[in-house]
């Protein structure tokens, strides 16, 4: 009887921790968030742009469309000090806290530049599509999310339509529940008739 009742109270427990989600959809591409997260959309010049407002009030940003930029191709952290004066208000208060290099010239003369990344990539296959997923190498430096070179597989620049989806400055559980979104992404338009 006791067993019993102790398994019953781990399960409730459990079910209880469990967290629900929802999907969102944009039109040109779903993704599945926390329940609390909620869609914003935006009026773009030359391209779709949106995103979301996270539980803890972060704004998570995606822009579709040819010049959707990828963030993670940054200089390395390495400043002259004319550059840090150059930094955002909140770049220049979690710096301390962050592996960066102060030099008094731009020269990398001597200096192991990977050492001072900015950002970890990696490669995943996202519903059909070749996607790089980004984190800040200091936690909680810089953006976390995914960019696409080409939703459509195009090649020549002139006909590829690209995307990004961001945040900056997250927390480790924001980031974490962020890029397990990410990889919920589907894009029906473009993945459709590729699916198995």
């Amino acid at each position: 009887m006791k067993k019993t009742l102790s398994i019953l109270i781990i399960l409730l427990i459990c079910s209880c921790a469990k967290r629900s989600y929802k999907i969102i959809d944009y039109g040109q591409f779903k993704i599945t968030v926390p329940e609390k997260w909620n869609k914003y959309e935006r009026k773009g010049i030359d391209s779709y742009i949106g995103g979301i407002i996270t539980d803890k009030n972060d704004t998570l940003k995606f822009d579709l469309g040819k010049y959707s930029a990828d963030v993670s191709t940054d200089l390395p952290m390495i400043y002259t000090k004319e550059m840090l004066s150059e930094l955002a208000k909140k770049e220049r208060e979690l710096l301390p806290k962050t592996k960066h290099l102060v030099v008094e010239d731009w020269t990398y003369e001597g200096i192991d530049i990977k050492e001072y990344l900015k950002y970890d990539v990696e490669y995943y296959t996202i519903d059909c599509i070749n996607a790089k997923i980004i984190t800040p190498k200091n936690k909680g430096f810089g953006s976390s999310g995914i960019y696409i070179d080409s939703l459509s597989g195009l090649k020549q620049n002139y006909d590829k339509l690209k995307f990004n989806f961001y945040g900056q400055y997250l927390s480790d559980k924001t980031q974490a529940e962020f890029i397990k979104a990410l990889k919920t992404l589907r894009f029906e338009k473009y993945c459709g008739q590729h699916r198995i």
